[in-house]
């Protein structure tokens, strides 16, 4: 697997432990999490996955994980939530990536600052999440999720258990943030490559999420879902113009 993990994680993990340090929540729990990411947006990186190692943390409080970014919960309620976000949402990539980015300038990982709602309802928890890029692209992202497994969801209630939840939503990219990471520079065209300005992005998406809590001190983490692709994201010389994307991802974790 070819390890791509985004350079912010060393800022993550040092908030991380400066909150650990500081915390006085009412419960807390640290593990470390090991797995795999299946994408496909560009060209010659289809069928390739992504290895991660990752700090998670969860608190009364403070969360932080790999996959959902560090987040502070202001409300007391089990059934609401409102946070402040802070994750990383974009890799990037260099031009040594892949054969696609021959001449290409570096795409730097994004550093999304912003807030998240999370409503359970009876259907399943309802996410709605709003950030903007404060590092390089300047753009901002929306995204609404129905079902699934729940951010931050309990790895352990006292039993082992295996959930399966479908979840479905949709995913906004402004203008910017899309052409920096799907665009190309006048000074970036080829013969082969030509010039693209990427417009605004709108992504509805599929899938089912599953976690397995096999003890107090292990669970695992897992998901597959299928993404309609924006013409603005399709038609870019970068991807492959697939109209559909599958993805799939799975984490281990060990809870100290």
């Amino acid at each position: 697997m070819k390890n791509k993990q985004p350079i912010i994680n060393t800022f993550l993990l040092t908030a991380t432990a400066f909150s650990l340090l500081a915390s006085s929540y009412a419960f807390a729990d640290f593990g470390v999490s090991v797995g795999g990411l299946k994408t496909q947006h560009y060209k010659d990186l289809d069928d390739k996955s992504v290895l991660f190692l990752s700090p998670e943390y969860r608190g009364d409080k403070f969360n932080f994980s790999g996959k959902d970014g560090i987040s502070y919960d202001f409300t007391n309620s089990n059934k609401f939530a409102v946070e402040a976000l802070l994750a990383s949402k974009n890799n990037g990539y260099k031009a040594k990536d892949s054969k696609t980015f021959k001449g290409m300038d570096k795409r730097r990982p994004s550093i999304d600052v912003g807030g998240r709602l999370i409503a359970e309802t009876p259907i399943g928890p309802a996410v709605f999440d709003a950030t903007k890029d404060v590092y390089k692209s300047k753009g901002y992202e929306v995204g609404l999720k129905l079902g699934g497994i729940a951010p931050h969801a309990a790895h352990w209630s006292g039993k082992r258990q295996i959930i399966v939840k479908p979840a479905v939503g949709v995913r906004y990219q402004s203008a910017k943030m899309s052409d920096y990471y799907y665009g190309v520079k006048s000074s970036e065209a080829t013969a082969t490559r030509k010039a693209y300005k990427a417009k605004s992005a709108v992504t509805p998406f599929v899938g089912l999420e599953a976690q397995a809590n096999i003890s107090q001190r292990f669970s695992i983490n897992a998901g597959v879902g299928v993404s309609k692709n924006a013409k603005s994201i399709r038609n870019s010389p970068l991807t492959s113009n697939k109209k559909y994307d599958v993805g799939a991802n799975i984490g281990f974790t060990y809870w100290f």
